[in-house]
């Protein structure tokens, strides 16, 4: 609650009194977390916009955002989707299997939006290879960077 705090005040003191807070403030004043930036490149790769999808990642980069965390955080957030597709197959609780506190249960609206972009056998594949690509990378077979890229490009 404090960071959101912390992010309207900014808001407030930059438009000044009576100005008004648009997409385009928040945009450029607000810091955004990983995973709200996970959000948007896989939003981007399932419009299939490389372009966009890899400017994210370029993004994530340039701002010293550790590319193992990136890894990580592209699994985990492919996994959910992966979830929501077994859990709409298999009619389950979607909150039950993402394991989510009552506050966040918006979040399955999301997930599902972005689960729809994609097929299960390529969610399954995806994180396949996100998987190997962290194996070769840890002995030294492939570079990160290169990996993420080749697999974003691969699923636009």
């Amino acid at each position: 609650m404090q960071d959101i705090i912390n992010e309207m005040r900014k808001q407030i003191e930059y438009v000044g009194e009576g100005g008004k807070i648009t997409a385009e403030t928040i945009n450029l004043l607000c810091i955004k977390k990983l995973d709200s930036i996970i959000f948007d490149l896989t939003d981007n790769l399932g419009k299939k916009n490389i372009t966009k999808a890899l400017e994210v990642l370029n993004n994530l980069i340039y701002n010293k955002e550790p590319v193992q965390k990136i890894l990580i955080t592209l699994y985990n957030h492919f996994k959910k989707l992966y979830l929501i597709k077994l859990c709409e197959r298999n009619n389950k609780k979607i909150t039950e299997a993402l394991n989510l506190k009552p506050n966040q249960t918006f979040l399955v609206t999301k997930y599902r939006a972005q689960a729809g972009y994609f097929k299960e056998q390529e969610l399954r594949k995806i994180i396949e290879e996100l998987i190997n690509l962290d194996s070769n990378y840890k002995i030294g077979k492939i570079d990160l960077n290169i990996g993420l890229e080749a697999i974003l490009c691969r699923y636009c």
